[in-house]
């Protein structure tokens, strides 16, 4: 997904079925300049802002957007949110639960660059993720601006070699990688994981 200058796309006054949050990795913030940005952070390297999709591609979203349309900044966020939660509703990207080739069972987001933002902010995720994993907390790595996984921090689960190989590729192999770090997913707002840490695939040797 293409993030354009502003100006190309349609206004958000007029368009507030456009606004989405958007994950991205904190070295891109500070490429385009917090200033010139939405921003809210998840941990030190992980970052999420507000864009306006449309034609295939988004834009920021500055302040100058909200005056216009006559939002608050917390009134974007709650908009952009519920129209995340739309998006998925109608299948923009998916939530759900994989089982890996050495039997590790984790959750995953995928299909767009939707699905990390929907994976890190919609309860639903979380509670999927409770009933079908058996934990209350979960380490959350979203590796790129299509795909993120969840997995619990038991000590079977950290040793698994399948879902280091499963991060490394889709942090390397994708065109625009995230962040490998650790978010803590609790269902409150996501921070950084106490047990952050990247994994190592000697370790699983």
């Amino acid at each position: 997904m293409s993030v354009t200058p502003p100006g190309e796309l349609q206004p958000l006054a007029g368009n507030l079925h456009l606004l989405y949050p958007y994950v991205v990795p904190k070295s891109w913030v500070n490429y385009i300049g917090a200033d010139s940005l939405l921003t809210w952070d998840f941990s030190d390297d992980v970052r999420m802002v507000l864009v306006i999709d449309g034609q295939g591609m988004v834009r920021n979203a500055k302040s100058q957007d909200l005056s216009e349309a006559g939002l608050s900044v917390e009134e974007a966020f709650e908009v952009a949110a519920s129209n995340l939660g739309k998006a998925f509703q109608v299948g923009e990207f998916q939530l759900g639960g994989a089982t890996l080739i050495d039997g590790t069972r984790i959750g995953m987001a995928r299909g767009n660059w939707m699905a990390p933002a929907g994976a890190l902010m919609l309860g639903n995720f979380y509670e999927m993720l409770r009933e079908n994993l058996g934990h209350d907390e979960f380490a959350a790595v979203a590796v790129n601006q299509q795909c993120l996984f969840a997995f619990p921090t038991d000590e079977k689960t950290l040793a698994s070699k399948s879902l280091r190989i499963a991060i490394e590729d889709e942090f390397r192999g994708h065109n625009k990688p995230i962040s490998r770090t650790w978010l803590k997913l609790d269902g409150t707002w996501p921070s950084e994981h106490p047990l952050n840490g990247i994994f190592d695939l000697q370790q699983a040797n």
